[in-house]
């Protein structure tokens, strides 16, 4: 895992390195009732983070409040717990060790936080206590994982693509409560940097760098490993966050928001963006959709 340097919504890097959690958000949304197919989204700064950051991992906490985890900043990566009210994040505890590149989920009533790194690609999970910020190693995976995307659906914890320290991995993989995992399907090349979300017990993962260069594609995959491609990006996208809102998909990336219908297939701009960001995160809160840093110390929500 190299460190990169790139500020706002990356270069590819085909060297190793650690991928995003950036979004990765670890949710499942559900469906409620979609806004109109060309709707556009409303982009609202709300607050600030301690510093500019760029490849951090957050998820959803109950009551509206957001969680963000690790991340890299000033050429190092940061251990940092930040949770609260979006617009009123706080330090809540330390990781184990810094990290950066890595992915988190809710899963039963903790977050944790998969793979990752500082120099190096890594296999650990940690265990963080929402009420407490309380972050503590859990049983680790099978092999070293970072620049993956996570989600949950149906209690479950999956983990997609990323870099394994000398190869793109292809894997989705299901987390295993007492270590490792268990592989239930397989993308056609191996994806570090996807944006990757959850929707109505599906998981999606769209663009992402492959060894050929970044991807158009966008993924569905059923829990039971079915996989088919629903969709076309108007241009390769990489190091890009995707969420859910509303019964569709938003990728966030560099300048703009796309928006993705997974029913059609159907992809437009949703928004444009006031800076132009890289790796940010991107995490479904409610009825809106919570973006943060992505090399800046922005904090915006996306709401129609």
């Amino acid at each position: 895992m190299a460190r990169s340097t790139v500020a706002l919504f990356v270069v590819a890097l085909v060297v190793a390195g650690c991928g995003s959690g950036g979004s990765r958000t670890g949710t499942t949304a559900t469906r409620p009732k979609s806004p109109p197919a060309d709707a556009p989204l409303r982009v609202t700064r709300v607050g600030s983070l301690p510093q500019a950051l760029s490849k951090a991992a957050a998820v959803a906490l109950p009551g509206g409040r957001l969680m963000v985890l690790g991340g890299y900043a000033g050429g190092s990566s940061l251990d940092a717990i930040l949770a609260g009210a979006p617009s009123r994040l706080r330090l809540v505890g330390r990781l184990p060790q810094p990290t950066h590149d890595a992915a988190a989920v809710t899963l039963g009533p903790h977050v944790y936080l998969f793979g990752g790194g500082e120099s190096v690609s890594v296999p650990n999970v940690v265990r963080v206590d929402p009420d407490t910020g309380a972050a503590t190693d859990a049983p680790a995976l099978d092999e070293p994982l970072s620049d993956l995307g996570a989600v949950t659906v149906g209690g479950r914890a999956y983990l997609v693509g990323g870099y394994t320290g000398t190869q793109f991995a292809t894997a989705i993989l299901r987390y295993l409560p007492h270590g490792g995992t268990a592989t239930v399907a397989r993308l056609p090349q191996g994806t570090r940097y996807a944006g990757v979300t959850a929707l109505d017990e599906t998981i999606y993962v769209a663009g992402g760098l492959t060894t050929t260069g970044a991807s158009r594609a966008v993924y569905a995959v059923s829990p039971t490993g079915h996989l088919r491609r629903i969709a076309t990006l108007p241009r390769p996208e990489d190091h890009a966050a995707l969420a859910a809102l509303g019964g569709r998909l938003y990728l966030v990336g560099g300048r703009r928001v796309l928006a993705i219908d997974p029913g059609t297939g159907k992809v437009s701009v949703a928004a444009r963006l006031p800076s132009s960001l890289s790796d940010p995160t991107a995490t479904t809160v409610g009825n809106r959709i919570v973006v943060a840093g992505g090399g800046t110390n922005g904090i915006w929500t996306l709401t129609h």
